[in-house]
């Protein structure tokens, strides 16, 4: 019996696909497409609340730029190309003629991916592992059936929960101050 190959996908040629009918996040793995339904309104209250906290800190100390569900080329050969839910790229990273409309060419400094209901333990593992192995200094994983927030770095792995406070050394930031506490997050 004779198996047929399937073809993997350049970054450039997973950029040119048009988007998932069913309004979906496509992301690819290895040069394999792989598409997410749509996040629930949980996901996308929570993703914002963390962006308004961190967007604020980020503009008033200068630190870069906070994306939403950017791409990011995490590897070639076979390509990976992430779109976490919210990313922070450090301000010596954001390029000085604009952002691109391609990937973001490397990691975010702070990949954040909020849990959906229907997301399984080996693929959210596998793009922390992604993140890390591409260089990102610090990932952060939202739970919120469980009110946790993960941080991963290069050293270590820390879970917060009830009244802890993510802060700026959670997120890699040069300024302190940032504090985010979890029992707000998840109110």
């Amino acid at each position: 019996m004779t198996s047929v190959a399937e073809r993997l996908l350049t970054a450039e040629e997973f950029m040119a696909l048009p988007d998932d009918p069913s309004g979906g996040k496509m992301e690819l793995v290895d040069g394999k497409v792989v598409t997410m339904p749509p996040a629930g309104a949980r996901h996308g209250y929570l993703a914002r609340r963390l962006d308004r906290a961190l967007s604020a800190f980020i503009d008033e100390h200068g630190l870069g730029i906070l994306l939403g569900e950017a791409a990011f080329l995490l590897a070639r050969g076979p390509d990976v190309v992430r779109a976490p839910d919210s990313a922070v790229v450090n301000a010596d990273r954001v390029p000085f003629g604009g952002l691109p409309d391609d990937p973001f060419d490397g990691p975010p400094s702070l990949a954040i991916e909020v849990l959906s209901p229907n997301d399984r333990r080996t693929e959210w593992l596998q793009k922390v592992g992604q993140y890390l192995d591409a260089g990102a200094p610090r990932v952060w994983v939202v739970d919120p059936r469980r009110e946790t927030v993960t941080v991963y770095d290069a050293d270590r792995v820390r879970t917060l929960t009830g009244d802890d406070t993510l802060t700026s050394d959670d997120a890699g930031f040069t300024a302190p101050g940032f504090e985010l506490k979890l029992r707000d997050l998840f109110a």
